[in-house]
């Protein structure tokens, strides 16, 4: 990991909810305050928050986004995201679930190549079976011991 940072940015609300949710999202990753900063703002036409959590590599940079709701504390839209990064930091994957299925159509497009992924989500599936529609391209999913390898074949 080349680098790693946790933003959360509030809108119309009091910032102590961005420092609640950096705090919380940097204990449970182990991570120090000086991978944490927020970002307030009230000029906006509704309230609104929202926890980011990136990590970069060599190869790729990960973003990891959790959304407040009405109702769902600080602590518990950090742990949400927190959850979802160390799930992608302990697969050893080039890429988590959500990146996945947006990398398929450029390697399709390539016509092979493979990756790695933390997990095959629903929209990894769906989005092979309808590339594989358009493209002269079939997709392969093999299951690791960290990870899913998927891969492009003609």
């Amino acid at each position: 990991m080349l680098s790693r940072q946790i933003l959360a940015l509030v809108a119309s609300l009091p910032k102590h909810i961005a420092q609640r949710e950096c705090e919380t999202a940097a204990r449970l990753l182990d991570w120090g305050p000086e991978t944490h900063g927020t970002f307030q703002t009230r000029d906006s036409p509704g309230p609104g928050n929202v926890l980011m959590i990136h990590i970069g590599s060599e190869q790729v940079t990960e973003v990891f986004t959790a959304f407040g709701e009405l109702g769902i504390s600080a602590e518990m839209v950090a742990s949400t995201a927190a959850k979802e990064v160390q799930k992608y930091l302990d697969s050893q994957a080039v890429a988590a679930e959500h990146l996945a299925d947006q990398m398929l159509l450029p390697m399709a497009l390539a016509g092979a190549g493979s990756f790695t992924s933390s997990e095959v989500n629903s929209h990894a599936v769906a989005n092979m079976e309808t590339i594989a529609k358009f493209l002269p391209v079939r997709f392969e999913v093999q299951p690791e011991e960290h990870f899913t390898r998927i891969s492009v074949l003609t």
